[in-house]
């Protein structure tokens, strides 16, 4: 009888620690749901800051360090859908080791620093006010200045830049309008340089390229 009476406490301590936990994240949920409904408008600030390297079977090999910084500002319109405008600074330095059978090696050094600015649209997969996950589509405009650092002779070569690019991205709301967001970065995109000095024009479609060198995460604030 001990027994049984043991296991009918254990049994029924679990079950209202289950319901707690349940009753706990219904609430959670609820309070989100009803926040969610009064936020219209989205601040969010992110950072990308890395180093990638690749190499190649003649022992070339190329070595790029970037920083990149992205604030948005989006307006909700309804439940799904959103707008709102963007502004990119990214600066990236790129270091070549190239391999030429017969005359030895060489290393080239450049610089790239990029602005643009532009207009984006949102659309919303889930939301419950706590959790979020979106998709996002955006086109922009702007420049880009590439200059020789070492290695080979060259002026600076100055670009307008013109670019689209699809992302996804989720967010975690953790205190009031406070969030944490993870980001994937162009996993579609299109960029077109057009270089005024050459009068050149380079077109470059992207898809799912280097998909893990384009995550970004931030800080967002909703209101």
């Amino acid at each position: 009888m001990d027994n049984i009476r043991v296991s009918l406490l254990f049994i029924s301590y679990f079950n209202m620690k289950k319901l707690y936990i349940l009753v706990l994240v219904a609430c959670l949920l609820a309070t989100g749901r009803s926040y969610s409904q009064d936020s219209k408008f989205n601040i969010s600030v992110h950072t990308q800051l890395g180093t990638t390297k690749f190499s190649g079977a003649d022992h070339s090999s190329v070595e790029l360090k970037q920083f990149a910084i992205t604030p948005r500002a989006t307006f909700r319109i309804d439940k799904v859908w959103a707008i709102g405008a963007l502004y990119n600074y990214r600066s990236a330095e790129e270091r070549i080791y190239l391999v030429i059978p017969g005359a030895g090696g060489g290393n080239a050094e450049t610089k790239t620093t990029e602005q643009y600015a532009g207009v984006l649209v949102q659309t919303y997969l889930f939301d419950n006010g706590r959790f979020a996950a979106f998709l996002e589509v955006d086109g922009t405009m702007g420049t880009s200045k590439t200059e020789v650092l070492s290695g080979l002779d060259g002026t600076p070569t100055k670009s307008d830049l013109y670019s689209s690019a699809f992302h996804a991205g989720g967010r975690y709301t953790f205190f009031k309008g406070l969030g944490a967001e993870i980001r994937l970065n162009r996993l579609a995109g299109y960029r077109k340089l057009k270089t005024k000095e050459t009068d050149t024009e380079t077109n470059q479609f992207d898809l799912f390229n280097n998909v893990l060198n384009q995550v970004s995460v931030g800080l967002s604030y909703q209101f």
